[in-house]
């Protein structure tokens, strides 16, 4: 009898726990919705692809190198130091990856470009986490799944700290998709698709 009222105390507390954070997220969801309604900060010629660091005049532009990595890669850009410093180029061959970006202490930065097989991405970097707007591409044999979705094959939207935060549509393998605000990477709040690409500034 008393592990049974344990078992049900501890069901109650989870559950419990469950529903308020999908409270609390949609709540964010809301606030962010009423915050951002009328912010536009993707449009004027995609000036967000290239990131504002990328701006930034510098008369001390590092020399053009080219350096084999000890995992059989390479990178061909800016550098100094043995570190990645400007554009360049980086090839993994694990992952058959390329990655284009104004590199910043070894880390992506600003607009990057990833390509591989199954795998694409388009957007901007800060921190070495991708933030601000992004596309994100998987193959349709290997599509990208987690705990709350299946078979998405593309991300259309915002990204902060490396996670789907704001607003975005996913896109799944079986041709529907969810469009709305994300917080978390867990749609707390579904839009019209149209309301969605109008806040990204399409």
């Amino acid at each position: 009898m008393k592990s049974r009222l344990f078992v049900f105390i501890v069901l109650c507390i989870c559950t419990h726990t469950v529903i308020g954070q999908t409270e609390n997220q949609k709540l964010k969801a809301e606030a962010y919705h009423q915050d951002q309604q009328f912010v536009n900060r993707y449009t004027n010629s995609w000036y967000w692809l290239f990131g504002s660091s990328n701006s930034k005049s510098n008369n001390d532009e590092p020399p053009t190198v080219n350096w084999e990595l000890e995992d059989g890669g390479w990178y061909t850009g800016q550098g100094r130091n043995n570190e990645y410093s400007g554009f360049g180029i980086q090839y993994k061959p694990k992952d058959n990856a390329y990655i284009f970006s104004k590199w910043e202490n070894t880390s992506p930065n600003g607009m990057t470009l990833s390509q591989s097989l199954d795998y694409s991405f388009l957007g901007t970097y800060e921190n070495n986490e991708k933030n601000g707007f992004g596309i994100t591409k998987w193959s349709n044999y290997k599509p990208f799944s987690n705990e709350n979705y299946k078979n998405v094959i593309k991300f259309i939207g915002e990204y902060k700290d490396g996670v789907w935060h704001g607003y975005g549509i996913i896109y799944f393998r079986n041709g529907t998709y969810k469009s709305g605000i994300f917080i978390n990477s867990i749609l707390s709040k579904e839009l019209p698709k149209i309301e969605v690409l109008e806040a990204l500034g399409f």
